[in-house]
C-alpha cells in the first residue's frame, strides 16, 4: 500500500520543483520531506529523484507517480464528501483571506453562514492572495479569497479552481488640506513626489502600486510599509503619507481626510474565491460560496 503522506510529498517536490519548495508548501522540513520520498523510494524499489547539479527532479518513475498520484489524491478528498447532507454541511472547513475581504466581505457571510449552516464550524486565519493559494493548493485551507490586479496576476496552480466575485477600487488618501485634496481625480503623475506609506515589498498591493508608476516611467517615493490599512489611514491623517486604499473593508474614515479617485490608470483589483477542484462538491464549500455571493449583492 503506497504511503499517502509521502506521495504528498513526491507530489509536492514535482509541483514547486525542490524538496525545500516543497516542504514550504507542506509545512514541513527538507528532512522530512526528504525522508517521506525515500520511504516511497523504498516502496516501489526504484529511485524517484535524481540529482542535478544542486538541486533535484522527477525521475521518470517518480514524474509517472506523482502525475497519476495527483488524481488519486484529488479522488480520494472528493469521496470525503459523498454522503454529506447537502442541505445541512457540518464538520470544520477552513477558510484562509486577506485582511480587508475578512472585515469587508467574509463577516456578513460568516453571520449568514450562523443561520443557514449552524453545523458547520468554520475557522479563519489571515494571509497575502499568494499564500492563500498555497494553503489552499496544499490543503492547509479548504477555501480561500484571494485579489488581483491587472498587470499583477496571481498564479493559481493546476488543481486549484477560482470564481470572480467582485471589483473592488482604491482611492488616494491625503489629509483634508493636502494641495491635491479638492481635485477630481488625480495621476501617477500627480504623485511621483508625494511620500508613501504601503504594504511591505512582496505583497500584491505594494506591486501594483509600482506597476502603476512604472506606467509612467516613474517610481514612487516609499517611505513607509505596514500590512495594515488603517495604519496608512493614520499616517495620512497625520499629513505624514498618502495612501492608496481599497475600498472594501475600508470602514469609516477620520475627519482629517478625504479620498481622491486615481486614473490613467485606475486601481482596480479583482476579488475571488479559490478552491481545489477536489472539492467542487463540498457542500461546505457551496454553503460558502453563495454566503458570500450574498455578501457582495
Amino acid at each position: 500500500m503506497i504511503d499517502l503522506s509521502a506521495l504528498r510529498s513526491l507530489l509536492a517536490v514535482h509541483q514547486h520543483g525542490s524538496v525545500v519548495a516543497a516542504a514550504h508548501a507542506l509545512g514541513y522540513t527538507p528532512s522530512a520531506v526528504s525522508q517521506q520520498v525515500k520511504r516511497l523510494e523504498r516502496q516501489q524499489g526504484r529511485p524517484l529523484l535524481e540529482r542535478v547539479g544542486r538541486g533535484v527532479v522527477l525521475t521518470d518513475v517518480g514524474r509517472l507517480l506523482a502525475e497519476r498520484g495527483a488524481g488519486v489524491l484529488d479522488e480520494l478528498e472528493t469521496l470525503s464528501h459523498l454522503g454529506h447532507d447537502v442541505d445541512q454541511p457540518q464538520g470544520s472547513f477552513h477558510v484562509a483571506t486577506f485582511t480587508t475581504a475578512h472585515r469587508g466581505l467574509l463577516a456578513p457571510a460568516l453571520a449568514a453562514l450562523e443561520v443557514s449552516a449552524p453545523q458547520l464550524r468554520v475557522t479563519v486565519t489571515e494571509a497575502d492572495p499568494r499564500d492563500v493559494v498555497l494553503q489552499v493548493a496544499r490543503g492547509a485551507a479548504d477555501a480561500g479569497i484571494v485579489h488581483d490586479w491587472e498587470s499583477v496576476h496571481l498564479d493559481v496552480p493546476p488543481g486549484v479552481e477560482q470564481e470572480h466575485l467582485l471589483l473592488d477600487r482604491a482611492d488616494l488618501v491625503v489629509h483634508r488640506e493636502h494641495a491635491l485634496a479638492d481635485r477630481e481625480t488625480v495621476t501617477p503623475r500627480d504623485l511621483v513626489r508625494e511620500r508613501w506609506v504601503c504594504t511591505p515589498a512582496g505583497t500584491l498591493c505594494h506591486d501594483w502600486l509600482l506597476v502603476m508608476f512604472a506606467r509612467h516611467g516613474l517610481r514612487p517615493d516609499l517611505r513607509f510599509t505596514d500590512n495594515e490599512y488603517a495604519s496608512h489611514v493614520a499616517l495620512a491623517a497625520a499629513g505624514v503619507a498618502v495612501a492608496l486604499v481599497p475600498r472594501l473593508g475600508r470602514g469609516p474614515l477620520p475627519d482629517e481626510v478625504v479620498c481622491v479617485p486615481v486614473v490613467d490608470p485606475v486601481p482596480e483589483r479583482r476579488i475571488g474565491l479559490v478552491w481545489r477542484r477536489a472539492t467542487t462538491g463540498n457542500p461546505a464549500r457551496r454553503a460558502l460560496r453563495d454566503a458570500l455571493a450574498a455578501a457582495v449583492s
